[in-house]
């Protein structure tokens, strides 16, 4: 069976920026993000070889959660500058390396691995999410997996539901 893999960028890029002692260019750019990142992410396609892979962005702007709840994430931490300005060098990596990038407007990163997901499932393929954020366990299926990769785990239906004692489709109830 064929393998996706889908990559959410940015916790991918806030992992690394938090993982790498701060390093910059001869111009004190920051680059400890983007070094991390490309480390990560080309230690993942050796590791686990797959036939696609699509990294997946946050659109810059609001979305659509935005217009229905002005509220939506209003109590989140602003990001780092010095992470944000490693944003489009990110971009850049992905696109010199031939790598498909994804990233619509007015949608975030979980948006769009959810949709390449389904799609995915629906046209046969073993998919793997790379993603610490716990909405996207809700997803899981026989086909699906979520891979923690800072934890080291694969989460099936069986780690799913030891792991929260609920079935993945439940999980919106416990989130």
């Amino acid at each position: 069976m064929p393998k996706l893999i889908l990559v959410d960028a940015h916790g991918y890029l806030h992992r690394a920026f938090h993982a790498v002692p701060p390093l910059t260019t001869s111009k004190g750019e920051p680059v400890n993000a983007i070094y991390g990142f490309a480390r990560m992410l080309f230690r993942l396609i050796r590791e686990q070889k797959p036939d696609h892979m699509a990294i997946c962005f946050d659109a810059p702007g609001p979305t659509f959660r935005d217009k229905i709840d002005p509220e939506y994430k209003a109590t989140r931490k602003e990001t780092d500058e010095n992470l944000r300005s490693q944003f489009p060098l990110s971009r850049e990596l992905i696109e010199s390396s031939g790598l498909a990038m994804c990233e619509e407007l007015g949608f975030e990163a979980d948006d769009l691995i959810a949709t390449l997901a389904k799609k995915g499932e629906k046209d046969g393929f073993e998919v793997v999410i790379v993603s610490s954020d716990k909405d996207l366990l809700q997803l899981v299926t026989e086909r699906v997996k979520v891979f923690n990769e800072s934890k080291q785990i694969f989460f099936d239906e069986e780690e799913v539901s030891a792991s929260w004692g609920v079935k993945p489709h439940e999980l919106l109830e416990v989130f």
